[in-house]
């Protein structure tokens, strides 16, 4: 592909990294914001759930600030109005002004998490186009990972706050920098559920889904990885 024709392809475009914990979306996403700003592209890059004022507010409540015990569906919907918001004010205006956005999770780590619980996948994927409407990933790149190696990489520390305060606790999963309720009792048992819907993903999420390889592998490995498979999409 010529170089002006890549660009084209890529402007206006949403790309998702996302995974299990200690996938390192987080790092991939950096090199890939790196390598497409090289090529001349303009490059929004951004996080969920927070990247706003508002949305960054709805974090700080549904990680430390919440009173009581929240309900799942009260913390599912507070989730996707953080996403309404970052779709209206980041997104959605950087995709009309053609730059190509890179966002760290997104919907596709509710129907993960969420989905791992036994809550339907058909309902949340509904939820989540209520929240940011058209404005869908053209591609969402699930980078996996076992979850014992996952849960490795990442460390839990006993220092973090915890999420006691939330009925199910799962979605905390969202945030890097919170622990799993000490009551929880079969955590990798539970990310292992988690790396099984991610998988599912694939064959059951609006939108293009592919898996990547990011295990017991180099970080640039997995980077060359991910510049062949949006080669490959927007060829």
């Amino acid at each position: 592909m010529g170089e002006n024709n890549f660009k084209n392809k890529l402007k206006s475009k949403f790309i998702v990294l996302d995974g299990p914990d200690g996938c390192g979306k987080s790092t991939q996403l950096n090199l890939l914001a790196n390598y497409l700003k090289e090529e001349g592209l303009d490059i929004v890059k951004t996080h969920d759930p927070g990247g706003t004022a508002i949305g960054d507010q709805i974090r700080r409540l549904l990680k430390y600030d919440a009173k009581g015990e929240m309900d799942f569906h009260t913390e599912t919907m507070l989730f996707m109005a953080s996403r309404a918001q970052l779709v209206a004010e980041i997104i959605k205006p950087a995709l009309e002004n053609r730059k190509t956005v890179l966002c760290d999770r997104f919907i596709s780590a509710t129907c993960a998490y969420q989905g791992s619980s036994g809550y339907p996948l058909d309902w949340i994927i509904k939820l989540g186009k209520f929240a940011v409407g058209d404005i869908w990933p053209d591609l969402t790149i699930i980078i996996d990972v076992p979850a014992d190696e996952g849960c490795k990489r990442t460390g839990r520390k006993r220092h973090k706050r915890t999420i006691m305060n939330h009925k199910h606790a799962n979605q905390g999963h969202l945030f890097e920098d919170v622990t799993l309720d000490r009551f929880d009792s079969k955590t990798l048992e539970y990310h292992r559920k988690v790396r099984k819907w991610f998988l599912k993903l694939e064959n059951n999420f609006p939108g293009i889904v592919k898996i990547v390889d990011g295990s017991k592998a180099q970080i640039n490995t997995v980077h060359q990885r991910i510049k062949e498979v949006i080669l490959e999409t927007f060829s």
